[in-house]
């Protein structure tokens, strides 16, 4: 019995295609990472300004933003805004079906739990921020054994 027992288990090869999940995926990724990138580097660089913005929204509990704003500082929105980026190019590497594209986007997103419990006093990391990051990453894991 010469055999390979690992031989008959089908597995899955790149084929030059990325699947639809793995689309979908990356332009969720896209869409969200894009969006919070641009949001945190604003709020960095206009930080003086917004206090005043805030107490003028229509916000209900402008007030506790406020607050968290002000105990986070322009540094945690400027080191968000860099990790977002950071998410956004590992799903543009994953979209190019590359797998370094996945431990980019992997480190940006565990970093992004961590940051906020390091850097704004009383921070509580919310459960579903918790199971989105680990949902997202666990598709993305999937679909890692068609990527080069």
């Amino acid at each position: 019995m010469d055999e390979n027992p690992t031989e008959n288990i089908p597995t899955r090869q790149y084929t030059g295609k990325r699947p639809p999940g793995l689309t979908i995926l990356c332009v969720l990724t896209f869409i969200g990472s894009g969006a919070s990138a641009i949001s945190s580097l604003f709020v960095a660089a206009a930080y003086d300004l917004m206090p005043e913005a805030i107490k003028q929204s229509p916000i209900q509990d402008s007030g506790a933003l406020l607050e968290m704003i002000n105990s986070a500082g322009p540094l945690f929105f400027f080191i968000t805004g860099i990790l977002y980026l950071a998410s956004l190019s590992g799903a543009i590497l994953m979209f190019r079906l590359y797998k370094n594209g996945f431990h980019l986007y992997t480190t940006a997103q565990l970093a992004m739990l961590i940051v906020p419990l390091l850097m704004i006093e009383g921070f509580v990391l919310p459960v579903a921020n918790l199971l989105l990051t680990g949902s997202f990453i666990m598709a993305y894991a999937v679909n890692i054994r068609i990527m080069r």
